[in-house]
């Protein structure tokens, strides 16, 4: 908080200032400028009192850290939740312990400066509540904060999974990490951030937009749709179960990504060829698939001009 303002001496523009007075001045107002630049602190909300459901319709959070613990759901039906520019609290926008989070329509951005998460799952050891979950939909957007102290010089995470047991689920909406930090003073360390990063726990990616890598360090990762995992190249490409096409950098630290091939993406015959190779790799079914579908388009074109 800034001083008030009878801490600071003002003086008429008329009256003469003596040297010891001007250095009285100088230290409240030195103090001023120290405490106007140094990091803001969020007002922090918790929901998880006795009232098992929430709904944030229409509000924007702004300079907000929301905290979902003990079992209660929150659900953003429309709104927005920004994490503050700075400081200790401006880590993650919104973190889920030990409880549900829907997420249908708005912003969420982690905090801008510090490099802040998103949307952080997670669950205690011993928790007498289930693990946390959070749930995606079309309308939202989830942003990582971009860094630009030297303290943090890699952007945020647009979603990560910590414990085992915690769970996302993507059905859609847009997942943007932040940027590194590129001001001198962070030298050569301004990684940006990833699009969801699982720790432990799992991810479910049945649609929207990932607009940065996945990582996956010791949890499991699956995906529906009709999806090849190319293990040399690192990537993952295809049509997600919305429609949505994914082209993404996947970082699994020797842990293969699961593909669940959906008759309503891919077709039936490409479904039955990917689960014919799952043990052989996810990487190659795609090709033979296409493969096929040629054959069979030239012998159709083939039969009609006779």
């Amino acid at each position: 908080p800034l001083l008030p303002r009878n801490d600071i001496i003002i003086m008429p523009p008329s009256t003469p200032v003596e040297p010891s007075r001007t250095k009285t001045m100088l230290v409240p107002t030195l103090l001023l400028l120290l405490l106007s630049i140094s990091p803001v602190r969020g007002d922090r909300m918790y929901f998880g009192d006795t009232t098992e459901f929430h709904v944030i319709d229409g509000q924007d959070y702004e300079s907000h850290n929301i905290f979902v613990v003990n079992g209660t759901t929150l659900t953003l039906e429309n709104g927005s939740i920004i994490a503050p520019d700075s400081g200790d609290d401006g880590e993650s926008a919104v973190r889920i312990e030990d409880a549900n989070f829907v997420a249908i329509e708005g912003i969420i951005s982690g905090g801008m400066g510090v490099g802040g998460t998103g949307v952080t799952i997670s669950t205690t050891r011993d928790s007498d509540y289930p693990p946390g979950i959070a749930t995606f939909e079309a309308g939202v957007e989830v942003y990582g904060g971009d860094a630009t102290r030297d303290e943090t010089t890699k952007g945020g995470d647009a979603v990560q999974v910590l414990q085992s047991g915690s769970k996302a689920i993507i059905n859609g909406g847009k997942f943007v990490p932040g940027t590194g930090c590129t001001i001198k003073v962070c030298g050569t360390e301004d990684a940006d951030g990833v699009a969801l990063q699982v720790v432990q726990g799992e991810a479910i990616i049945k649609g929207g937009s990932i607009e940065g890598d996945i990582v996956n360090v010791k949890g499991d990762i699956e995906l529906h749709g009709c999806v090849e995992y190319d293990e040399e190249a690192g990537k993952i490409t295809g049509v997600l179960l919305d429609g949505s096409n994914i082209d993404v950098v996947y970082k699994g630290q020797g842990r293969r990504p699961s593909i669940i091939s959906l008759p309503e993406v891919c077709g039936d015959e490409t479904v039955a060829i990917a689960r014919g190779s799952k043990n052989g790799g996810g990487s190659t079914f795609n090709h033979v698939a296409l493969t096929s579908v040629s054959v069979v388009l030239g012998m159709i074109i083939t039969l009609q001009s006779y």
